[in-house]
């Protein structure tokens, strides 16, 4: 017997199916009421036709479940969506970096208490122009300065997982008069979230060149990083040059009506490019809201 839950218009960022998962006798239905649409969950995805408060003059038809197919022009398809994720880490310089207190902190009521904190990231192996990084750093895996005084990274040394958040919340705005009300309202923008651990680079890894290339391409995203470069005898904090080893890629692109929200495929996101390649698109080619 199919056990059915009713849920609220206020969660219209619940989306459509991801491309990873496949449903499962575990599967919870869901009923909607009429303004939302019929899914179920599976897991963290939300498996369904749209499900947000509907577009206003809307130009296309949405059908309920056992009518006829939904409409999905409206929503970009799967790798689609993987582009846009890489283009938001691409363009992005900050994130939070998400890490757990260790067992036997000096403060034992943290102990595997999360904690995120704001920090400089900078994608050098998007672009198609600099092999060294991508071959240093692995295509999707941003570079980070790691200085050993910072919470994030002493959690990580002690074996903490990582997540690292990223947003477009910033192109936020307030919809004009007889404009879609939900156009562009924070919780309509992307976000997305991997998961992974942090592997240091050592510097006796590098050559000269590749020493250069990863400081330039810091610097260039945090020119303020000049003072706390790793392995220079100026910095006030001793650090270290890391890659976040991507392992699993959360993604909410927004409303459901509009945009996929679930786990992404860890191949396509590894192999996607800058610019076109084989008649395929790159995360160049694509824009995020408001661009």
């Amino acid at each position: 017997m199919r056990s059915f839950i009713t849920i609220s218009l206020l969660l219209g960022s619940l989306g459509s199916s991801s491309p990873i998962e496949s449903r499962s006798a575990s599967q919870l239905d869901i009923e909607a009421p009429e303004q939302t649409r019929i899914g179920y969950f599976d897991g963290d995805t939300f498996y369904s036709p749209p499900f947000a408060p509907p577009r206003v003059e809307s130009n296309y038809e949405i059908y309920e479940d056992g009518d006829e197919p939904v409409s999905d022009t409206a929503i970009p398809d799967w790798f689609t969506t993987h582009l846009l994720a890489r283009r938001l880490l691409a363009i992005s310089s900050t994130a939070v970096l998400s890490t757990v207190y260790p067992k036997g902190y000096r403060d034992g009521t943290l102990d595997g208490t999360p904690i995120g904190l704001p920090d400089y990231i900078a994608d050098c192996a998007a672009y198609n122009s600099n092999d060294a990084l991508t071959n240093i750093l692995g295509r999707g895996n941003p570079l980070l300065l790691a200085l050993n005084i910072g919470t994030t990274f002493r959690n990580a040394q002690a074996g903490s997982k990582v997540s690292l958040s990223v947003d477009w919340w910033q192109h936020s705005r307030i919809p004009p008069k007889g404009e879609d009300p939900l156009d562009r309202v924070p919780a309509g923008l992307p976000r997305l979230s991997l998961l992974g651990r942090i592997e240091e680079i050592p510097l006796s890894s590098l050559s000269k060149g590749d020493k250069k290339a990863i400081e330039q391409c810091f610097l260039k995203n945090h020119p303020d990083s000049k003072y706390w470069l790793p392995g220079s005898p100026k910095s006030p904090h001793s650090g270290y040059w890391a890659r976040l080893v991507v392992e699993k890629a959360f993604w909410v692109g927004g409303f459901g009506d509009r945009a996929r929200i679930g786990w992404l495929d860890m191949h396509t996101w590894k192999a996607v490019p800058e610019n076109s390649k084989d008649g395929k698109k790159g995360w160049a080619d694509v824009k995020l809201p408001g661009e």
